[in-house]
This record gives structure tokens, C-alpha cells and sequence, in this order.
């Protein structure tokens, strides 16, 4: 099975619980390469994605996932881990999320709540108000 088709399995249950935002499996498999994951036994148990916004040197990580039978285990903090590796390899000065649960999880990983106006323009303005997400924001 494809590594896209493998995140879109992962995904559906928090997609289904309207935790997680639908992606299609095209615009997974387009973007395939901002997605780290962790495996076990072969099948992705963990997956995120960091998605550069250069101009502003910042990323955003988005469609973080950890298989259900895997929570209160080690792989979302390594996920983090290697989130914030990726994130320091591309020099960025900031990483953020936006999402109506985790704040537990971000806050462990020093990340803070933030404004809209922290995120680059191009991401204020696709902002979606109706969601009304909160801004995890982390500095480097």
C-alpha cells in the first residue's frame, strides 16, 4: 500500500470524529514529501507534515496523526522530535500549528497560543473563522 494511501487510513478515524481536516489522497500523495512518519511493523502509526512558508521562514505543521492503539506511547513526542528536526534543517525561526484539540500536547513542546497575525499573510488569509482554531506557535 502507498505511503499516501497508509496516512489517508490513519487519518480517517480523526477525520470521522471532525478532529482532523479531510485530505484527498491527491493532495496527500502532491505533498508526500512534507510528511514525516513512524512506523511499526511496517505500517505508519504517526505521520505529520511540515509545510515551509520561506518568505516569513516558518513551517506549518499540519495532519498530525498517532494511530490510536499508539497513544500514551512514545511516538508523538518523537514525532515532535523529528518535526522540529526537519524544522531546524530548513534554519526556520518558527513552527505552528492550528488545531481545536492538542493544546496538552503543544504546550509540552513549548509551544504557545498565538494571534492570526503571527502567521504569514498568505496563511491569515486562508485562515477559517468558522473552525476558529487555535494558534500554537513555537521559536526557534
Amino acid at each position: 500500500m502507498s505511503k499516501a494511501k497508509q496516512i489517508i487510513r490513519l487519518m480517517q478515524p480523526f477525520v470521522d470524529e471532525g478532529r482532523l481536516l479531510e485530505r484527498s489522497y491527491e493532495s496527500i500523495n502532491n505533498e508526500i514529501e512534507n510528511f514525516i512518519s513512524i512506523e511499526s511493523d511496517g505500517e505508519i502509526i504517526a505521520c505529520a507534515a511540515l509545510k515551509l512558508y520561506e518568505k516569513e521562514n516558518m513551517g506549518e505543521i499540519y495532519g498530525l496523526v498517532v494511530n490510536k492503539d499508539f497513544h500514551n506511547t512514545d511516538a508523538s513526542s518523537n514525532l515532535m522530535d523529528l518535526l522540529i528536526k526537519k524544522a531546524l534543517s530548513h534554519n526556520l525561526s518558527s513552527i505552528f500549528a492550528l488545531s481545536k484539540f492538542g493544546g496538552r500536547f503543544f504546550f509540552r513542546h513549548d509551544f504557545i497560543e498565538s494571534e492570526i497575525s503571527s502567521l504569514p499573510l498568505i496563511r491569515q488569509k486562508s485562515y477559517d473563522y468558522q473552525r476558529n482554531s487555535i494558534i500554537y506557535l513555537r521559536n526557534f
